[in-house]
């Protein structure tokens, strides 16, 4: 039987927290952090759904390739951020997308561009639609004649595989799961695994820069890509296939990370690497958080690139039902196609003895990496993850995550200050205390990647204001303290304006004039990156 993908919440219809998952959830934000539902609600089926009709009517030529159909109307109409499920839950569709368009090829892309500028619609580039940030929301504002989001689907295969450079040309519409099964014949993968991997796009890992689950040296997919085909309305631009290039500001850094303002990604070559069949992994507990943090900072400046190097602390596990409370633990996993790996995970392991670590998990006899203890129970609570907000939010619960990223030097301080910040946002703005924790997510020998979670209290009626107000005190001090808006989630319409505090002025100005040479109209995502 073919699944259903859920408009309300992550993955499809059949998946999601059982009755006993979601009582534990709740039960620990209740007694462990005073944060108890003001609401019982569900989400609005289907059928109460209410859409203004279709403004647009696509040409001939184009109508075998669109859909008017209310299920793909409202699944298209958001993402996955927390805002994006408040609004499903309040029954907000008024600006969802008038066509969905399921491109076939480049001049499909082609004519769908032509189309939008002679009607004066935008158009929603939409890989899977996992976006946390609000990257594919349909909203764009009253300037526009109708809005299309163009689904990529239709566009998800691998096209060619280079054994010899081991590398493959990749379609942008190919979700994880299916690019993994067409590269496995071969003996090579892509090696690259966002949480999202089910639910998302090869386009839309390279348009939002996106990071996997390698956390250090191949984070993120620039690290992967060799070449990007583009195709915009002023035409098509496709960057030199190479290894490596000093010829002048590479193409492809503009391409990555462009998030559907610039064009629509429609293919790209990346590199490949062996799967792995030398596997070592062990879990470590620390009283302190901090103390964590400085041995991740050993790992990191080893030299040893660990494939996983994460800590969670004490919130974050308890919350999850991976810990009690007590302790942060620390993650470490090493792999290779080629060699053992025991010479590296011995040397990681002294880097955490020599920081007070306690073993949780040991390496010594699991050659299979089977992760028991906290780090099997905080594997399990990640994969389950996603799927809590469909249960939280209906319940007038506030339940989000913001990631950044700032030097070693600086860590600490910064570790502090927004904490506090987002704990003082939550009184202020609930009167409760709420909970925020905090997780590493990827690691570099200069920095670290913060990963924050915040779940709050919220009021009836009132849930999106009061997000809206912690998600602005936490940005706020992101950037004042010196971080970056986002390490691997991407601008997207809910950072935009502090991506623009970020950024240089005058590169801001060089993505206007980018942005007025390839999408004149102005057509593309409106209101992400650049606007």
């Amino acid at each position: 039987m073919k699944k259903t993908l859920k408009y309300w919440g992550w993955g499809y219809d059949s998946d999601g927290l059982n009755a006993g998952e979601t009582q534990e959830l709740l039960g620990t934000f209740a007694n462990g952090y005073g944060i108890r539902p003001t609401d019982n609600g569900v989400f609005p089926p289907l059928e109460e759904v209410v859409l203004t009709a279709p403004r647009l009517t696509p040409p001939t030529s184009l109508a075998k390739i669109c859909s008017f159909e209310k299920y793909e109307r409202v699944l298209h109409a958001f993402g996955q951020s927390q805002p994006d499920s408040i609004r499903i839950y309040m029954r907000d569709f008024a600006h969802a997308p008038d066509v969905v368009a399921y491109p076939e090829s480049a001049k499909d892309i082609v004519a769908l561009f032509d189309w939008c500028v002679d009607v004066g619609a935008a158009l929603i580039p939409y890989g899977a639609g996992s976006s946390v940030v609000g990257g594919v929301t349909s909203d764009v504002g009253s300037d526009y004649n109708g809005t299309v989001s163009a689904d990529m689907s239709r566009m998800g295969r691998v096209l060619e595989i280079d054994e010899v450079s081991r590398a493959a040309l990749i379609q942008g519409g190919a979700r994880g799961p299916a690019l993994e099964a067409q590269l496995k014949p071969s003996g090579l993968t892509l090696r690259h695994f966002p949480q999202s991997f089910e639910h998302s796009t090869f386009g839309g890992w390279v348009a939002t820069r996106s990071g996997g689950h390698f956390a250090t040296l191949y984070t993120h997919i620039d690290d992967l890509v060799e070449n990007v085909t583009m195709v915009t309305p002023a035409g098509e631009m496709v960057s030199r296939r190479l290894p490596g290039s000093g010829a002048g500001p590479s193409p492809d850094r503009l391409m990555i990370g462009s998030e559907g303002a610039l064009g629509i990604i429609t293919e790209g070559w990346v590199r490949l690497q062996g799967r792995p069949t030398f596997k070592a992994t062990a879990g470590f507990r620390f009283v302190n958080f901090l103390d964590a943090a400085r041995a991740v900072r050993a790992v990191a400046q080893a030299g040893l690139y660990p494939a996983n190097v994460r800590i969670v602390d004490d919130v974050e596990l308890n919350v999850n039902g991976a810990g009690d409370g007590s302790f942060t633990l620390m993650v470490v996993s090493f792999e290779s196609s080629d060699h053992p790996v025991d010479a590296w995970m011995a040397r990681a392991e002294q880097c955490c003895l020599d920081h007070g670590a306690t073993i949780d998990v040991g390496w010594h006899d699991n050659p299979q990496a089977n992760l028991q203890g906290a780090v099997g129970a905080w594997r399990e609570a990640f994969i389950r993850m996603p799927y809590n907000r469909e249960q939280l939010t209906p319940r007038g619960i506030i339940s989000d995550t913001f990631e950044t990223a700032i030097t070693w030097d600086r860590f600490e301080g910064f570790y502090q200050a927004i904490r506090e910040a987002t704990a003082d946002a939550i009184r202020d703005v609930t009167g409760q205390t709420g909970a925020v924790s905090c997780r590493f997510s990827h690691a570099y020998p200069d920095g670290p990647a913060p990963y924050f979670a915040f779940h709050a209290q919220g009021r009836k009626g009132s849930l999106l204001e009061q997000w809206q107000a912690i998600k602005d005190a936490a940005s706020y001090a992101v950037i004042r303290e010196g971080g970056t808006i986002t390490h691997h989630h991407a601008v997207g319409r809910d950072h935009q304006k502090w991506y623009e505090q970020q950024r240089p002025v005058l590169f801001g100005d060089i993505l206007g004039a980018a942005k007025q040479r390839l999408d004149p109209k102005g057509i593309l995502n409106p209101g992400v990156v650049v606007r």
